[in-house]
């Protein structure tokens, strides 16, 4: 993809995952933000579970698809999803929360009691997803697994995350959003640390399938915090700092393990991912309870 397409395609996707996480905050009572973010992340799982099988479709047996048919099937489903957008019809939402009579500005957001934290604990568990879609494709290349069970394997994960999201209110409910979030994010770090090692490709199924256990309640956890620590008008701008943090880690994440490990290849952008997500479960202790 091209240089401008690339951020032509980087700002659309950012602005609609920012305005999808801000109309379930915004439309959802508080009670029942873990439910709602669950169900939310859990629509989006079946594509990121369907989108790499369809790899087995265009010369799957090989280590690198065919990437221009890839793209003319992504643009037609682009394409479909715009009509879909275009017959929403979103509820109007308050202004934003003001301070001596002027609009909260970033600095105000984020002296809001535990935003910074839940920030932080976002950007590791969020940065730790999209670490996985990239460095595991490129974990499959380095030891020559054919790009079809690449797709299969990032599958897996993606449904394993689904499983989770699908009950995330209940468990939210019985463990509590703490206890819980520190709790799934332990076996995605070791999951992740040990897909580093040269594996047989069905216990890496396996691995990938803890992974995604655990990222898929992290996700939805850390936007129901975020959500509930912000008021409804400002809930917008809190997502997409949300967001900025993601793109961050994805940045410095990668750039530290090429630093402290070079020449590990993926396998030490993973083993780095595991410590920040180890990290982040410390931090999501230490958070007061909700």
């Amino acid at each position: 993809m091209s240089s401008p397409g690339s951020v032509l395609f980087g700002t659309g996707h950012l602005c609609s995952v920012v305005a999808q996480q801000a109309l379930v905050a915004n439309t959802t009572e508080t009670s029942r933000h873990d439910a709602a973010f669950g169900y939310h992340t859990f629509a989006a799982s079946p594509g990121q579970a369907v989108g790499p099988g369809l790899i087995l479709l265009f010369d799957g047996d090989r280590t690198i698809p065919r990437t221009d048919t890839v793209f003319v099937v992504a643009f037609v489903i682009t394409v479909v999803l715009i009509g879909v957008t275009l017959a929403l019809r979103a509820p109007a939402v308050g202004r934003a929360a003001t301070v001596d009579g002027a609009p909260d500005g970033v600095r105000d957001l984020l002296r809001r009691p535990g935003l910074v934290r839940t920030l932080a604990v976002s950007c590791a568990v969020i940065a730790a997803v999209d670490i996985t879609l990239v460095y595991l494709p490129a974990l499959g290349a380095e030891r020559g697994i054919p790009s079809g069970v690449v797709g299969v394997l990032l599958a897996v994960r993606a449904a394993a995350s689904m499983t989770s999201r699908l009950f995330l209110g209940r468990l939210a409910a019985w463990l509590g959003r703490r206890r819980l979030l520190s709790g799934s994010v332990a076996p995605a770090a070791v999951g992740l640390a040990a897909a580093a090692v040269p594996m047989p490709v069905w216990l890496l199924g396996f691995v990938v399938l803890v992974v995604g256990l655990g990222l898929g309640v992290g996700q939805p956890l850390t936007m129901s915090w975020l959500a509930e620590a912000t008021p409804p008008g400002l809930r917008g701008r809190a997502m997409s700092l949300r967001l900025t943090g993601n793109r961050l880690g994805q940045v410095v994440v990668p750039s530290a393990a090429g630093l402290l490990a070079a020449g590990t290849g993926a396998a030490g952008v993973l083993v780095l991912t595991a410590a920040s997500l180890t990290a982040a479960g410390v931090a999501a202790a230490r958070r007061p309870p909700t």
